[in-house]
């Protein structure tokens, strides 16, 4: 198992789908405000990968690649594309997944980090993706 970082966790708005990014993202500079989210999903066990290179998602079999958003400039806001959303509404067995409101946690490993790169992940999927019990069904 690997070690997990908790990174921090944030409600997303309904309205604008948006989150702030914990400090600690921040600081480890897993985001970096005026750049590129680009977001996947791990197929073992459906946790959302975001990441502010594209390569290390598109080149890693694991990870199939969702879509990308922008970060504005002078910004921590992480806007949560729909396809994101959708796939959470997979996971979750259909109706809805997360809305505004609902908090979500960022979480990364050392790994992961050099590939600056953290996972986004729903409070009712923390545990599962955290101890590996987590099987992706979406």
């Amino acid at each position: 198992m690997p070690d997990y970082d908790r990174l921090g966790g944030a409600s997303v708005s309904g309205d604008s789908q948006e989150l702030p990014v914990p400090q600690k993202a921040v600081n480890l500079e897993l985001v970096k405000s005026g750049g590129e989210a680009y977001w996947g999903v791990r197929e073992a066990d459906g946790a959302v990968v975001v990441s502010q290179l594209y390569d290390p998602i598109q080149d890693d079999p694991g990870i199939r690649f969702l879509t990308s958003t922008a970060i504005p400039d002078d910004s921590r806001q992480l806007r949560v594309p729909d396809a994101v959303y959708d796939h959470w509404d997979d996971v979750a067995g259909g109706g809805t997944g997360v809305t505004g409101g609902d908090r979500l946690e960022f979480v990364t490993t050392a790994e992961m980090a050099e590939n600056e790169q953290m996972m986004l992940l729903p409070e009712w999927q923390v545990d599962d993706v955290l101890d590996g019990t987590a099987v992706d069904e979406g």
